[in-house]
């Protein structure tokens, strides 16, 4: 499309900025918990290492996930567009849709030989808009969460009980789960794998709790997913 060709220089320059702003925040951030943790000694440096070898495993999936889509979404608004919104909030058939929605607003369909610059810098703005109520859910939201921990945690110590934040934290992460996965579940092949890599999970887990070695607890979820994913392209092609 001329007008994403036109106007992709100019969306780089801002995609750099706004990268930029986000790499600084999430050093300040990182900057920000280690100087907390060694004036509370909340975690270990054993502890550190794990939930980072972790984090840096279960991402691999989702990266890949959301790469392959990027690729597609580099086509439709151009490659600055798709750096600057898959780099902040990482959906990129959410950004699709929403610049897609945008187009519609104004009449005009996306991609089409009435798709102008103008029509471009909206669908950009109705990109950015929509991702608006999340950052101020966190605004409202975190503080009085933040708080409730507090006093949760405070109240169990004084009464000898539990804090009952962790079995609302697992709540709502299955919830999230749950809802995420759901449009999976209309293929046998999904539905297998997902209950395969639940099961690989929890074996591997209580593996290493048993073995004590915390590698292998650390990459419990990429070992899940690999045996996953075998398992449904298996079935996949034995009842194809």
């Amino acid at each position: 499309m001329e007008a994403i060709k036109n106007m992709n220089g100019t969306v780089w320059v801002f995609a750099a900025i706004l990268i930029g702003m986000v790499i600084v925040q999430a050093l300040l951030f990182l900057r920000l918990a280690l100087n907390m943790n060694k004036k509370t000694n909340a975690v270990s440096k054993e502890e550190i290492s794990q939930a980072v070898k972790t984090g840096a495993v279960s991402a691999i999936g989702p990266a890949f996930s959301t790469l392959t889509i990027a690729l597609s979404l580099i086509v439709m608004v151009g490659s600055g567009v798709t750096f600057m919104r898959c780099g902040v909030i990482g959906a990129p058939a959410w950004e699709l849709m929403m610049a897609q929605f945008s187009a519609g607003a104004a009449g005009v369909e996306f991609g089409s030989a009435e798709f102008t610059e103008s029509i471009f810098t909206l669908c950009i703005f109705g990109m950015t808009l929509a991702s608006a109520p999340y950052f101020i859910n966190t605004i409202i939201t975190l503080k009085p969460l933040d708080k409730v921990v507090a006093k949760s945690a405070e109240a169990a110590q004084k009464g000898g009980g539990r804090s009952f934040v962790p079995y609302m934290s697992n709540a709502a992460m299955s919830g999230l789960l749950g809802y995420s996965v759901l449009d999976y579940f209309t293929a046998v092949p999904s539905i297998i794998a997902f209950f395969v890599s639940g099961f690989v999970m929890i074996f591997v887990s209580n593996l290493a709790k048993k073995l004590k070695n915390n590698t292998l607890g650390s990459f419990s979820m990429a070992i899940a997913m690999i045996t996953a994913m075998i398992a449904g392209q298996v079935l996949t092609m034995i009842m194809g």
